[in-house]
């Protein structure tokens, strides 16, 4: 049973191989797509149900023992997010049924569609850092792709800025993991947790952290580097809005709480109730003018998403257990609420 953590991300990526397999075939395209969506969002129920009777459930591919090999785990954070994932992306699957047209659909559509919930439940369920760094990318290939089908003149501005603002982060966090191996030797993130305090040169430690800030703050759609996310988030249809608005900056987000709570709590003064906590009040703030200043819809709720991922910030910059709480809570009520308002809007 341990092997069904696999299935978060093996299921979407069978499901997308399948499909390309019938390529130019719409009707069979979109039947995969819901009914793959569908299974996931079963596994995912199956997945919470097992973590909740029997702890964290932890898988080393090839049987190569931890730090050395490939893990896989899943604690109740990562079952709750898989959940919700498949659950939005079952929703907006069905939802595409009526909303894409067939032109993007004749470009693949449904098989990037799974391609990216793929690196979504990668991204949660992983255990080692590097790992995390190859979903980032499979997310950034898909929604790079479905940002830009249907070619419009707005569609292609926006994912301009997307790709290139993103592609800058993934090289921030490539960079930043390799001074992190450097200092300790290790890039499993349970065994990091028990290395970091060991490092002697703190100093470094402590830039490396905001490396890793930098890169994910910029996926999260955090202050100051957030301008991507109005300028692209409103430019396809709501379908590729939906899935984008409830899930890719909260990948951003759950990668910021594995990294500012299990590896970077040396220095919190400086880390947490500094630098986050800046950035967190000025995202809320900035974030609530924006849409202030904006007249469309969905140019509004996607400054509205930069201002909730400070709130969401804000609760891990204060760093204690109800903070913290509260930062869960909302992150899953935002997966849900934003997804559905970009739906409808």
């Amino acid at each position: 049973m341990t092997n069904l953590v696999l299935l978060p991300f093996l299921l979407p990526f069978l499901t997308a191989i399948v499909s390309l397999f019938f390529w130019g075939n719409r009707p069979v395209q979109r039947a995969l797509n819901v009914l793959g969506s569908a299974i996931l969002l079963l596994v995912a129920i199956v997945l919470l149900v097992r973590v909740q009777a029997d702890g964290i459930q932890v898988l080393q591919a090839g049987n190569w023992p931890a730090p050395f090999g490939i893990t896989i785990a899943v604690d109740l954070l990562s079952a709750i997010m898989v959940l919700l994932a498949s659950l939005t992306g079952l929703g907006v699957a069905v939802y595409a049924l009526a909303d894409i047209d067939n032109q993007r659909e004749a470009f693949g559509f449904h098989p990037l569609f799974q391609f990216l919930l793929m690196g979504i439940n990668g991204s949660f369920v992983t255990g080692d850092i590097f790992n995390l760094y190859v979903w980032f990318e499979i997310m950034l290939i898909a929604s790079f792709v479905l940002l830009s089908l249907g070619g419009e003149r707005r569609q292609l501005a926006g994912s301009i800025k997307y790709v290139t603002i993103n592609l800058v982060a993934s090289a921030i966090f490539v960079a930043a993991i390799g001074l992190l191996y450097s200092l300790t030797g290790s890039l499993n993130m349970a065994h990091l947790a028990q290395l970091i305090p060991e490092v002697e040169n703190q100093g470094l430690l402590t830039a490396v952290a905001m490396m890793f800030l930098a890169a994910f703050g910029i996926k999260a759609g955090l202050f100051p580097l957030y301008f991507w996310l109005p300028s692209s988030y409103h430019t396809p249809p709501a379908a590729v809005s939906g899935i984008f608005a409830g899930l890719l900056t909260k990948v951003g987000v759950y990668a910021l709480i594995r990294v500012f709570t299990l590896l970077f709590i040396g220095n919190i003064s400086y880390t947490h109730h500094g630098v986050l906590l800046v950035l967190a009040g000025a995202a809320m703030v900035m974030g609530v003018f924006g849409a202030a200043s904006q007249m469309e819809i969905r140019r509004i709720l996607s400054f509205h998403i930069v201002s909730q991922i400070g709130y969401m910030v804000m609760g891990l910059a204060l760093f204690t257990p109800l903070a913290l709480a509260g930062t869960v809570f909302y992150l899953m009520h935002h997966i849900i609420v934003k997804a559905n308002l970009f739906l409808i809007g």
